[in-house]
């Protein structure tokens, strides 16, 4: 390959039309996408970077050792001499195409519907199975939101979900062993939408077999969508309390568990009883941004015929993670090289 001289590439651009100049660009940022792999994980191993020094002795001193099959910097340890890149100690350690990660993080927060793993599979041209489990590694690494970020006018709601045990085998190892394993609480869930079965019902109702989760918003973009283990004070004060800030205003619905956290915490609380505003309620307090919230949630959430509950609260972040005003796939990746390496879950 030729040597790259900017000089010379200045003046062919200055040659350029503007319709080819267009195109050039077009061609630059799609060149630009397919590398942004190979710059995030580089600026990892970049000075001051995390993976700056020698994993194995510490030591600061290195020198360049060529580059992987992938195109990333390599680096040698004039110590112990031990050679690694940025990749090392990460979940993209053994992955052969990066970059086919960082297109699958680019679809998963920025697509208005995300690929299901079949499609993602014909796209990029990987197994299903190595799309399922980069997904999967993606979303474990997003992380709540941060202490007090949730500012100003906060609105706060739950989301419900059907509780899924998918992937459980929890009926196949009972008519194997029924000794040791003994029955389900409840059958499988088309047992109850066969026409004319005999279960009507799961035991306990429709509602003691939901999962909840509570949504979290502020005028500013912020969001956050946790898993809660019920609608009580404390499972949703643990979530609620910790993002907002401390002089924060507080929006609901009436519930009255909301009000007796904000008598508690002393916030100011306005309750919007079927979104009716009171006369002491100003008219830009509203719950209208988490309702739209929990609509989207609902769309989002059809597609993948539901999610195993396990990684219920995973997929409520991978949801506020698209919907964040300063959320990108980029900080998904980055997440992702931070979060250490996993055995067999990106290969």
């Amino acid at each position: 390959m030729p040597r790259f001289e900017p000089a010379e590439f200045g003046r062919l651009l200055a040659r350029l039309t503007p319709q080819e100049l267009r195109q050039a660009e077009g061609l630059v940022a799609d060149a630009r996408k397919r590398a942004e792999a190979v710059l995030e994980i580089d600026a990892r191993a970049d000075a001051g970077g995390p993976a700056a020094s020698c994993p194995r002795c510490g030591g600061d001193a290195r020198t360049r050792w060529g580059r992987t099959r992938t195109g990333t910097q390599r680096w040698n340890c004039s110590g112990c001499g031990v050679t690694w890149s940025g990749r090392s100690d990460t979940p993209l350690a053994r992955v052969h195409r990066p970059d086919l990660v960082v297109a699958l993080a680019r679809d998963m927060i920025e697509a208005p519907q995300p690929m299901s793993c079949r499609r993602g599979a014909e796209v990029l041209g990987a197994s299903r199975h190595s799309i399922w489990r980069w997904r999967m590694a993606i979303i474990g690494a997003l992380k709540p939101e941060p202490d007090a970020t949730l500012a100003g006018i906060v609105e706060a709601d739950e989301a419900h979900q059907r509780e899924s045990r998918k992937g459980s085998r929890e009926w196949v190892r009972h008519r194997r062993d029924p000794v040791n394993h003994p029955v389900p609480p409840r059958l499988r869930w088309r047992a109850y939408r066969r026409r004319g079965g005999s279960a009507v019902a799961p035991p306990g109702g429709w509602r003691a077999w939901e999962k909840k989760l509570l949504a979290v918003t502020d005028r500013a973009g912020h969001r956050a969508f946790e898993a809660i283990a019920d609608a009580g004070q404390a499972a949703i004060s643990g979530a609620l309390l910790p993002v907002m800030a401390p002089d924060a205003v507080l929006c609901t619905d009436g519930f009255v568990t909301y009000e007796r956290i904000a008598k508690d915490a002393r916030i100011p609380h306005f309750a919007l009883n079927a979104g009716r505003r009171t006369e002491r309620t100003p008219r830009s307090h509203h719950i209208n941004t988490v309702n739209a919230l929990i609509s989207r949630f609902r769309a989002f959430m059809q597609p993948f015929c539901g999610p195993a509950s396990k990684n219920l609260a995973a997929y409520g972040r991978w949801h506020a993670a698209r919907s964040n005003a300063d959320r990108s796939y980029l900080h998904a990746l980055r997440l992702l090289l931070a979060s250490g390496p996993r055995a067999n879950t990106v290969c």
